[in-house]
């Protein structure tokens, strides 16, 4: 059962005593799946984020994204705010419990990215910046590492799966496994990656990245994992955009790494799909399956973007002429969500409990 932002301030101040919350809101953002959030102000106007985990599953959670944060921290600098823990402690049921710093800013909305607004630049600098942290730092702190061929073998098997629910058109089973067979598709250097960067984890003030949340997915992995987002917008410029402002920062040679992006937003949706079955959903297994439709149809009229590699020649015999090639690219898909209104809280009445003198307006 999910907790009230009401009684998440009262844990909040239970281990952040010296805190005089005025006012508390839900965060639906936040609060989805295994852990509940709220944003909580203090007298003096800062903000800041609670986190209680629901169960197992949800300690788990907080504990992996905790991990991740430090180790990023201690991997390189970035040019945005990641959340800093304030406090920690674990209640009576063994649920974990987090004060955090808020970061503050706007969702970004991926839908409505355009190749040329101004934050998709500082976004493209952002994802480089993320590629850029030290390998050997993330390593040490424990966290996933995947290679190429391990990566592709993962994918294999969604595909496996995908195609085993019978709902996945033929069209993209045989363009997916066509892509699989190719092994030069999948000559990368893994990098340190976030993995789910979507438009809910990243936040911007003045068109620029002012923080990236839900680090519980840290891996080193393929760095193409964090352009899933762009790889499946109708903007066909979109991607170019992102990659090119990646280029300023990070020399990077991965020639295929749009394809590989593509084939990964598409399979997600396969992926979503045996989810959805498995659980007994049939309005969303048929939403899964109304997408794949659309991205079938695409891959029919030739519109999708093509998922064989871009190969280049470095030397031509000096008899044949160079031929020039016309290279289409293409782009995809995320969410964002908005907090729900706020709830005053100064003038809350519970039962008599002993507390510190506090002012009138104070919460707790």
């Amino acid at each position: 059962m999910a907790s009230s932002p009401l009684i998440l301030a009262a844990l909040a101040k239970s281990i952040v005593p010296s805190a005089k919350f005025k006012q508390a809101r839900s965060l639906p953002s936040e609060g989805r799946g295994p852990v509940n959030s709220a944003l909580l102000t203090d007298s003096d106007g800062i903000q800041y984020v609670v986190r209680e985990s629901r169960n197992a599953k949800g300690n788990l959670e907080l504990a992996t994204e905790t991990q991740a944060v430090r180790a990023v921290k201690n991997a390189g600098t970035l040019p945005f705010t990641i959340p800093a823990l304030v406090a920690e402690s674990t209640g009576p049921n063994g649920n974990t419990l987090q004060v955090l710093e808020f970061v503050y800013g706007t969702n970004v909305d991926f839908n409505s990215l355009r190749a040329n607004s101004q934050i998709v630049n500082s976004l493209g600098k952002s994802i480089g910046a993320i590629h850029s942290l030290s390998i050997d730092a993330i390593r040490q702190a424990g966290m996933p590492e995947y290679s190429a061929s391990e990566i592709r073998e993962s994918r294999l098997s969604e595909l496996d799966r995908a195609a085993s629910s019978g709902r996945v058109p033929a069209t993209l089973l045989q363009r997916w496994e066509l892509a699989l067979e190719d092994l030069d598709l999948f000559r990368f250097q893994p990098t340190v990656v976030h993995g789910n960067l979507i438009g809910s984890n990243v936040l911007e003030l003045g068109e620029e990245v002012s923080g990236i949340l839900g680090w519980s997915n840290l891996e080193i992995g393929d760095p193409a994992q964090d352009f899933i987002g762009f790889a499946a917008q109708t903007d066909n410029d979109l991607f170019d955009a992102v990659r090119f402002a990646y280029l300023e920062v990070r020399d990077d040679v991965d020639q295929n790494l749009a394809q590989r992006a593509t084939l990964y937003s598409e399979l997600a949706f396969a992926s979503y799909l045996v989810t959805s079955i498995s659980a007994n959903n049939e309005d969303e297994a048929q939403w899964a399956v109304s997408h794949l439709e659309g991205i079938a149809e695409k891959v029919e009229d030739g519109s999708a973007m093509p998922l064989g590699i871009i190969a280049f020649s470095s030397a031509l015999p000096h008899f044949v002429e160079p031929e020039e090639v016309l290279i289409e690219t293409d782009s995809h898909v995320v969410i964002a969500e908005v907090a729900d209104e706020s709830v005053d809280v100064s003038d809350l009445r519970t039962r008599p409990i002993e507390l510190p003198t506090k002012s009138d307006d104070q919460l707790f």
